[in-house]
């Protein structure tokens, strides 16, 4: 019987990168999506680390994604940047036109970038922390394929919709904010169900719209708006901005990643970039973040805490462990890598 293992993290690396490439995808494209997905693993976020790499190659071998995009970019106004994935891997995509928009707003102060034509993105705090390191102020959202109902409904119609924000500071760690619009992301779900294991009460209802703790009723039903019904407007806003506004697909056109077929997802994303120094020196900017992270950690503490943390910071704590000590696959995904290795003939190591 197989159990889990631990891999070092440049091991997996090559790996993924092998695939990538073995499937049609750039080196430097390839480059990407790994680095994404080890982003995620290494601070902790699994439901969109290494678990995700199979399904992203097996839309490749499908015909469901694009391996070598032509992503075109066209500047509608100085600070306004439209691009088109063409069906691209989503990290590719969204690294691309983060570059491009990451240019414009250094020189103009700020830039919204509207995208169509792309897939899963993976961690949207990923490309938050890019524009950090580069001085900038990042917002992220993302649309997907339906997973939440509109508030009182029980029919899934939004995506799970991340947000994620980026604040930089003069050393890392930057102050990271990604999150679901969902109770939970469905990655979250996903594994559950791989491993076999319950959800926790609240998180998703199931066909009937009755509550649920099985994933695979969940994942037939609908996961639940974080916070009621002020997670379910916030999940419209995301919807409408990172897909009716962009020209992406929005509700019932985006597809799921997991569904049989080819359709492309045609899932959309959003950004809007903001230099950290454009309503005041640098110098002052960085006093006045790290004054606010000083305040914000001297409030007196809460009975059984020992520390307040600035969102990110567990993760990026996380990830200095993981760095260090590899990265442990469960039995399940070890296999279905394994399998992967066999096919394209690559060694997993």
């Amino acid at each position: 019987m197989q159990h889990s293992s631990r891999y070092e993290v440049n091991t997996l690396r090559r790996f993924m990168e092998q695939a990538f490439t073995a499937c049609g995808v750039s080196e430097a494209d390839g480059q990407i999506v790994v680095d994404n997905l080890l982003y995620a693993e290494l601070r902790g976020i699994k439901s969109h680390g290494v678990s995700r790499f199979p399904v992203y190659l097996r839309r490749i071998q499908m015909g469901a994604v694009n391996p070598q995009p032509q992503i075109s970019m066209e500047q509608r106004t100085p600070v306004l940047l439209k691009v088109d994935g063409d069906n691209g891997l989503g990290s590719v995509v969204m690294v691309h036109a983060l570059n491009r928009g990451m240019e414009l707003a250094e020189q103009l102060g700020i830039c919204a970038v509207g995208i169509k034509g792309s897939n899963h993105c993976g961690a949207s705090g990923y490309y938050c922390e890019l524009a950090a390191e580069q001085g900038l102020v990042s917002i992220v959202l993302t649309d997907g394929p339906p997973a939440t109902p509109p508030w009182g409904g029980r029919k899934a119609y939004f995506g799970t919709n991340p947000m994620a924000f980026g604040l930089p500071r003069a050393q890392k760690p930057h102050i990271i904010v990604d999150l679901a619009t969902s109770l939970a992301a469905r990655g979250k779900v996903i594994r559950a169900a791989a491993q076999g294991e319950k959800i926790p009460e609240g998180w998703a209802l199931d066909r009937e719209g009755l509550p649920t703790t099985d994933p695979q009723a969940a994942l037939a039903g609908v996961l639940l708006p974080m916070a009621g019904a002020k997670g379910y407007a916030l999940s419209l806003v995301v919807e409408h901005l990172a897909g009716v506004l962009v020209g992406a697909g929005f509700g019932k056109d985006v597809a799921w990643q997991y569904s049989e077929g080819n359709k492309p997802a045609n899932v959309g994303h959003f950004i809007i970039l903001v230099k950290a120094d454009a309503f005041m020196e640098m110098a002052d900017y960085h006093k006045r973040t790290e004054q606010f992270v000083e305040e914000i950690k001297k409030i007196p503490l809460a009975p059984g805490t020992k520390e307040i943390k600035l969102p990110g910071e567990r993760s990026w704590e996380q990830q200095q462990n993981t760095e260090a000590q590899g990265i442990i696959l469960d039995a399940d995904l070890q296999a279905a890598l394994q399998t992967i290795a066999q096919e394209l003939t690559i060694n997993l190591g």
